[in-house]
């Protein structure tokens, strides 16, 4: 009989950012699925004004957004967090979009296909560091 082991991700609070409506849905499923908090969204305004009302741990947000482009949202996000909320790119874009993300303050970049096991992982990572 397997040990039962404790949801990953109980007090983290995430804000995913995805304009596909059942990626949107799945992820947050996923998300729950580990214990964390999820508040999601298809826009990238919304998500700015989300930070700058209510305090994430992690912003999971894709960079194709049809209202924003991705760099800026992360620089807004940043501009408008009152503490250091780790951003988490998920993109089917590649180069040059990549790196503006990287610029623009995202703590991960993950290109699709990704595999959710390598998110959670990451997510796994820095909660037990912030926690520590």
């Amino acid at each position: 009989m397997a040990a039962h082991r404790p949801l990953a991700l109980r007090t983290m609070r995430v804000l995913l950012v995805e304009d596909v409506p059942d990626i949107r849905e799945v992820l947050t499923i996923l998300l729950r699925a580990e214990g964390a908090e999820v508040v999601a969204t298809g826009s990238g305004r919304e998500a700015v004004d989300l930070v700058g009302q209510r305090e994430f741990d992690v912003v999971l947000t894709d960079l194709g957004l049809p209202d924003i482009p991705g760099d800026l949202l992360i620089r807004q996000i940043r501009a408008g967090s009152t503490r250091r909320t780790r951003v988490l790119v998920i993109t089917g874009y590649g180069e040059p979009y990549i790196t503006r993300a990287w610029q623009a303050g995202a703590d991960a970049v993950f290109t699709k296909p990704v595999d959710w096991t390598n998110i959670l992982n990451y997510l796994r990572r820095r909660d037990l560091a912030a926690s520590a």
